[in-house]
């Protein structure tokens, strides 16, 4: 997995950067996990899932995460319901041919890329 740990000068802060098949996961990173309890959280569960078979579900805002030996997948929860008669009102008379959607976005990786992350992570936030 390709990603990029920048520092964004309007945020003033660090944030990961990742292709756009992974940005749930690298914004899931950049906005809740961001001490070294919830990064321990985190490689802990990574750690339960390689060794012990076990899953872990977080709930951060937006966010559901669920980290198990498979690897880890990450929806963002996004209401599109605001924006769902400006989107119609482009398809003119279609009304019936555009349906908001509340699905989000999803990504996944592997345990040992999610790993290498959020230890790269660790190491610029020190």
């Amino acid at each position: 997995m390709d990603y990029e740990i920048a520092f964004d000068q309007e945020e003033g802060r660090y944030q990961i950067y990742a292709d756009y098949e992974f940005t749930a996961i690298a914004e899931w990173i950049t906005q809740y996990v961001t001490d070294k309890e919830s990064i321990q959280r985190v490689l802990s569960a990574a750690r339960l899932a390689e060794y012990e078979k076990e899953s872990t579900q977080f709930k951060h805002g937006p966010f559901e995460v669920v980290i198990s030996e498979e690897g880890v997948m990450v929806s963002r929860q996004m209401d599109m319901s605001s924006a769902e008669e400006e989107i119609k009102a482009m398809f003119d008379s279609q009304d019936s041919f555009y349906r908001a959607s509340t699905d989000g976005i999803q990504a996944e990786c592997g345990l040992e890329d999610l790993v290498d992350m959020i230890e790269n992570w660790h190491d610029v936030l020190q």
